[in-house]
């Protein structure tokens, strides 16, 4: 299969049956939040200068997502999600004038997901993520065609890509609990050249996250 958590989906499915000994059949909300380690990997047709500017770019930041989820029984969940990726300067700096432009890339975004869920213990289980991640990508732009102090207005692009992911929770005997837990975001912003400023650019993010979660 090609995407991972619909593997963890089918796993789930199968091994259900197996892993009921270990597993409660109640039911709850649960809510939390989380930080992480993001990647952002540009679409280098839409961003490149074509050799004619020198080129920089952060691939990596700091990242943080709060959720809402049901638990509906061992097996499944449903979640929402609000994502902030980080923010990932692309810079291009003119050899001639030596003046940079700096065009500071920003993802958000929602999640909504179905989280197919293996108890492995009373307090242990490890699950898949598969939905849609309804994301923001904004971009900035900073001396913009390396015209120093020309800053014109940035641009927001909506977008809607495949969200899948997979992690491990635990429970420490009550109702307060941790996750470790890989997202992939897709496909964010739209095409675009460096030569407008009425597009985002595409690339496509990821997260690696701790998260504490709350049973209520």
């Amino acid at each position: 299969m090609k995407y991972p958590a619909l593997r963890y989906a089918v796993t789930a499915l199968l091994l259900s049956g197996a892993c009921s000994a270990y597993a409660a059949d109640s039911s709850y909300w649960y809510s939390g939040l989380g930080t992480g380690y993001s990647r952002l990997q540009f679409f280098s047709a839409d961003f490149t200068s074509n050799g004619d500017r020198t080129e920089s770019k952060r691939t990596f930041d700091a990242g943080f997502k709060g959720f809402l989820g049901y638990q509906m029984n061992r097996n499944w969940a449903a979640e929402l999600s609000y994502v902030s990726v980080g923010k990932f300067p692309y810079r291009y700096t003119n050899t001639t004038t030596g003046v940079t432009q700096q065009d500071d890339y920003k993802v958000t975004g929602w999640g909504i997901s179905a989280l197919p869920t293996i108890p492995l213990t009373r307090n242990l289980s490890v699950y898949g993520r598969f939905g849609a991640f309804l994301s923001q990508a904004r971009i900035q732009f900073y001396n913009f065609n390396s015209e120093l102090g020309f800053n014109p207005k940035g641009t927001l692009e909506d977008e809607i890509s495949f969200l899948s992911g997979f992690g491990i929770q635990y429970f420490f005997g009550g109702d307060t609990g941790m996750r470790i837990e890989y997202e992939n975001f897709g496909q964010v912003g739209s095409v675009c050249n460096t030569s407008t400023t009425s597009c985002s650019g595409r690339a496509n993010a990821k997260m690696i996250s701790a998260n504490v979660v709350f049973k209520f």
